[in-house]
């Protein structure tokens, strides 16, 4: 499925509920990038009819290779900035808009407060840590469900390391293995695990079988020193 399909279908679906649909992230600026796209998605409102044919259009969205879309009401879109920082700041820095009725906008990125972005990274860390970890047990010696794990957890192990950088007040790059590199600079961990699990699920090349053990046991560690890192940053900041 193409952008433009999804377009063509999520306005199948919502009709004159569709506010506006937003390509952002790392292939927004790359023209030949055919998977691994992230999407928001808003609409006026959101009955059960409009939930499940949207679940049906999503599911065929991520069996192309992408993140499902991120689905919300305008009501919710205008009042997440404090909640979901992270991806209106995301957003802002980095997007094309695929579809937009009168009146809808991104969030400008000078409306989004670094303290909202600290906040949300500490949760969100905390639990991807808990889901890497889990992930990891339930696993055990399969390679497809490590690699699977790997792929799953890959672009939002990025997202909060631009965050970090954001609340460390450096600009994330628009590439996503200099953003990893920077955040570990930054947060003391080796980059290597990140970049190997965003290429496997961005360029389709799997970690091999070789390599699993320690791409796996470097991505839980970095995740865990990037949640050390921010929480000493949120207590720095109280102080």
């Amino acid at each position: 499925m193409t952008l433009d399909e999804l377009v063509s279908q999520l306005r199948a679906a919502h009709g004159d509920a569709l506010l506006g649909v937003v390509l952002y992230g790392s292939t927004v600026t790359d023209a030949a990038a055919k998977r691994g796209h992230n999407v928001l998605v808003v609409v006026r409102t959101l009955d059960v009819a409009a939930m499940r044919a949207n679940g049906a259009i999503g599911l065929a969205w991520e069996e192309a290779g992408n993140a499902i879309p991120l689905t919300l009401t305008e009501a919710e879109w205008r009042s997440s900035v404090d909640v979901f920082a992270i991806e209106h700041a995301d957003i802002a820095d980095r997007h094309r808009v695929l579809h937009a009725a009168a009146g809808f906008a991104v969030t400008p990125v000078g409306s989004v407060h670094v303290a909202d972005i600290r906040r949300q990274i500490e949760y969100e860390l905390l639990a991807q840590v808990l889901g890497v970890r889990a992930a990891i047990t339930h696993a055990g010696s399969d390679v497809k469900a490590q690699r699977a794990l790997l792929s799953a957890h890959s672009s939002r192990a990025v997202a909060m390391m631009r965050g970090a950088l954001r609340i460390a007040g450096q600009p994330p790059a628009a590439d996503a293995a200099e953003s990893i590199a920077a955040a570990a600079r930054l947060a003391g961990f080796d980059p290597a695990p990140f970049i190997a699990a965003y290429r496997q699920r961005h360029d389709g090349g799997d970690v091999s079988r070789a390599d699993l053990p320690a791409v796996l046991s470097g991505f839980h560690e970095g995740l865990s020193t990037l949640l050390a890192y921010v929480d000493r940053v949120g207590k720095t900041q109280a102080h």
